[in-house]
Order: C-alpha cells, then structure tokens, then sequence
C-alpha cells in the first residue's frame, strides 16, 4: 500500500474539512512518490483560519476538499482532531518544505519559487543553495504580479518544468493558484508556505522552539505582527466554539441516560 494510500485510510476531519495523520517522515514519503511516479501533488497546510474562511468562501472550501495531501499546520486543527480522540503532532508547512527541499536537493529534483518581495527572493536564490547543496532553484518570481500577469508568470514557471513549487502568497491566493495552475504543472508537487520566504531569508524571525514545543507559534507571530489580532481575534473563536459544539453532538450518551 502506498504513502497516500495509507494516509487516506486514516484521514480524519475537522468541521467536515479533510485532515490527514501523517508525520514530516510519511508525508516526505507521498511527495518523493509523487516525483518517482512524475504525477503532481497539491499539498494544503491547513489551519484554524483556513477552515474558517473556506466555510465562506465557496472556491476556496472546494480546493481543501480536492487537495491530495492536507497536512495538520496550525494548533487548532491539532487540538480539534485530539480532542476527537485521534493522535497526531503538528506539521508546520515551513517544516514540511524545508525538508521537501532538502529531499529536492538529493532527488535532483528541480525547484520553482513564487512569493515573497523581490529581495527576499534574491537572497533565497543564494541561501538556499547553500543550506541544500545541489538544490536546482529552476525557475522564480516575486510576488508581486497582477491578475492579468498570473497566465506570463505560470508560463515561465511551466517552461521550467520544476518537480516542486513553493507558493508563498498567503492564503487563500496560494490556494486559488495552486489550483489554477494545477492542469500546466503536472509533474509538480505544489506547497503552499505562506511566510516562510521572509523566515529563511532572515527578513522575519521565526518563534523559539519553546514556543513551537508548546504549540505557541501563532500567539509569537501575534507578537510580532500586531496587525493580525482583528483577524484572528474573530476567527479563532469561531473556528473553538464550532468544534466545541460539534464534540458535545457526537458525545456519546452517559450510562443511564436515555438518548
């Protein structure tokens, strides 16, 4: 039985949003098997604010539902699945494609990079190389394109014929491009990796292990970045009491109770 196969197998949900159980080691598995089979992977790091703002956003609930591999990226999913009575541990998606690019590198597998400003781009064209010896950065664009550009920019991204897309646009525009760009790349696994460009390149610090062990990451971000507290500040509730409430319905009754 394949990687994906198992993964499907024990997928779980969380508020109907698809979640599978894999660990950096078997989720790194399906995206070399992916390469090996030269087929495409769209992977989704899935957190609190995604399944939030996919419950009102049609486009965006339809590509989390069809993605091959949606991984367990922010505490919230984590907690939600736990609290259903599953195990598993979180996977950041910067984790995740780091050791995609490691993988890469050993693979010989080639890499197009999509996001970030300009400089931050110029600088991972040099660092990358260095931390991945033999990483083939094939093809890259800042992330600054128009809607009218997205066709010039997958075309140049295409014409390379990368084996791993790092899409880091935040979402949900990571998604709807992924999913855009999905029928041109189709030897590709695509990643999308919010932030991580501004971390590897030095230009944001990422949070103390102390804070990623006790699954903090998101308040050490707050932190830094103020200016998300009105977002999360109305999602994250929302994203609680909905599995709090979906707990409490599949509770089973207590022993002397009629159902």
């Amino acid at each position: 039985m394949s990687a994906l196969s198992q993964a499907y197998r024990s997928r779980q949900k969380v508020l109907g949003y698809p979640v599978d159980l894999v660990d950096k080691i078997s989720a790194l598995e399906i995206i070399e098997a992916a390469w090996r089979a030269e087929k495409s992977l769209h992977v989704v790091t899935l957190n609190a604010e995604m399944v939030v703002a996919a419950q009102q956003d049609q486009r965006l609930d339809r590509i989390v539902r069809h993605a091959h591999l949606i991984i367990a990226d922010g505490a919230g999913v984590v907690w939600a699945i736990r609290l259903a009575g599953h195990h598993v541990n979180r996977l950041p998606g910067i984790d995740l494609a780091n050791t995609a690019l490691a993988s890469a590198s050993a693979f010989g597998a080639g890499v197009a990079l999509v996001g970030g400003r300009q400089e931050v781009l110029d600088r991972l064209l040099v660092i990358l190389p260095k931390l991945h010896p033999g990483l083939k950065i094939v093809a890259s664009h800042n992330g600054y394109f128009a809607p009218e550009e997205e066709g010039q920019v997958l075309e140049k991204i295409a014409k390379a014929n990368p084996q791993l897309v790092l899409l880091a646009l935040g979402s949900p525009k990571q998604e709807y491009l992924a999913d855009q760009w999905r029928h041109a790349l189709l030897r590709s696994v695509i990643i999308g990796v919010g932030g991580s460009f501004d971390v590897w390149a030095g230009t944001v610090k990422r949070a103390p292990a102390s804070f990623q062990r006790l699954q903090l990451e998101w308040f050490y971000r707050l932190m830094q970045e103020p200016w998300r507290f009105k977002r999360m500040s109305s999602t994250l509730p929302k994203f609680g009491v909905q599995v709090l409430i979906e707990r409490l319905r599949r509770a089973p009754p207590e022993k002397g109770k009629k159902s």
